[in-house]
Formats: structure tokens, C-alpha cells, sequence
């Protein structure tokens, strides 16, 4: 009734509902896209941005879903960051978080893959423009660790 691929395209259509509206609060939403390097599969995925208390860190969930061609793979980040002050019309940050990752391996329905692990990223935005297009690099150390290279824009 409920396989993986249901339930996970209904989380990222449920956060994508739910995340849109936050941004007329201050806080901004975005959509990513890029490529895990490992695995050279490209990815597409939503976040929030929501800054913490008055200072340069930020709370940056968000959820990727990788094409993978055999088999399914999905995961949800809690990243936070830093903003690091530079004197250009740039921002520039680095940062990390906890991520939930959801592998299904091909031809083995029965042995879905839930595991946990821990983001490292770094990114640069641009400023001064209507929305926020960026660049970030993104390290998920678990069992199976990737490389994540994302452009996004956030609004």
C-alpha cells in the first residue's frame, strides 16, 4: 500500500506546502540542486533558512532527493550555519547538522536503509539581488558517505 517512494515524495511535497509560506514571515525558502559525487547522481531538493536569535547563525533544514537509477535514496538535513563577515557584497558561510538518510537498495524492497549522519558544508551566497542564488559544498559522513556539490537560490 505505502512503499518507500510514496511515503517520500509525500514528505517533500508536504514540506514544500508547509515551507513556502514561511517565507512571507522573514523566513526564506529555497530550492537546491546539484550532484552527489560519489554516487554521480543529480539531486533536487527544498530548505527553509531562519536566522537563530539576533547573531550570524542560522537554522537551514532541508530535504534531497537523489535520481539514483537503481534503487531510491532520500535525505533530511538539520543544518545550522555561520555566517562568516567578509567585506564583499557576499555571504559566505560554513556550518553542519545531523542528516537522516533513506537508502532502498534495487531488488531488495524488504531491506530498506534508514541511517545517520553528520553534514560539514560550506557556501557562498550573493547579496544585493532580489533573491539569494548560492553555491555549497556539503560532506554527509555515515556508513556510506557522500559528496554533495549544490547551487540553489533561496527567496
Amino acid at each position: 500500500m505505502w512503499n518507500k517512494r510514496t511515503i517520500e515524495t509525500a514528505v517533500l511535497i508536504s514540506l514544500t506546502l508547509v515551507l513556502m509560506p514561511a517565507a512571507s514571515h522573514g523566513i526564506d525558502f529555497g530550492v537546491r540542486g546539484g550532484v552527489y559525487t560519489d554516487i554521480e547522481e543529480p539531486f533536487a531538493g527544498v530548505e527553509l533558512l531562519m536566522p537563530v536569535g539576533a547573531s550570524s547563525w542560522y537554522f537551514n533544514p532541508n530535504a534531497e532527493f537523489v535520481a539514483v537509477s537503481d534503487g531510491d535514496l532520500a535525505t533530511v538535513n538539520f543544518d545550522f550555519h555561520y555566517d562568516i563577515p567578509v567585506d564583499a557584497p557576499l555571504y559566505v558561510w560554513a556550518g553542519g547538522g545531523p542528516a537522516v538518510i533513506f537508502r532502498d537498495p534495487p531488488g531488495r524492497r524488504s531491506d530498506d536503509e534508514t541511517d545517520v549522519g553528520a553534514n560539514l558544508l560550506v557556501g557562498v551566497g550573493w547579496q544585493d539581488l532580489p533573491v539569494v542564488p548560492y553555491v555549497q559544498a556539503k560532506i554527509i559522513v555515515s556508513d556510506e558517505t557522500e559528496v554533495v556539490a549544490a547551487v540553489g537560490v533561496r527567496f
